[in-house]
């Protein structure tokens, strides 16, 4: 899990580091996605906790799987992705 965690977001980020506009889904886009989305705020800066609210806040039907989450807020992101 946590290596998933760790190569979405990057590979989303490598991507729009080129300019094209990624979409990132799942079937309902209540869990996955959403821990996508978290996961490559923090890549971009943005802590932990602001990361969800903003995601969860954008995806109305989000409920990110408490073990995605557990496995974000404990490291499965390197250190130098949260600034700040």
């Amino acid at each position: 899990m946590a290596f998933v965690l760790r190569d979405a977001p990057e590979t989303v980020a490598a991507l729009r580091d080129e300019g094209p506009v990624v979409l990132v889904n799942c079937v309902a886009a209540e869990s996955r996605t959403p821990s996508v989305g978290i996961a490559y705020a923090m890549l971009r800066g943005v802590d932990h906790e602001t990361a969800t609210k903003v995601v969860c806040s954008a995806l109305p039907s989000a409920s990110p799987n408490r073990r995605f989450l557990q496995v974000l807020e404990r490291g499965a992101v390197p250190a130098q992705w949260t600034r700040g």
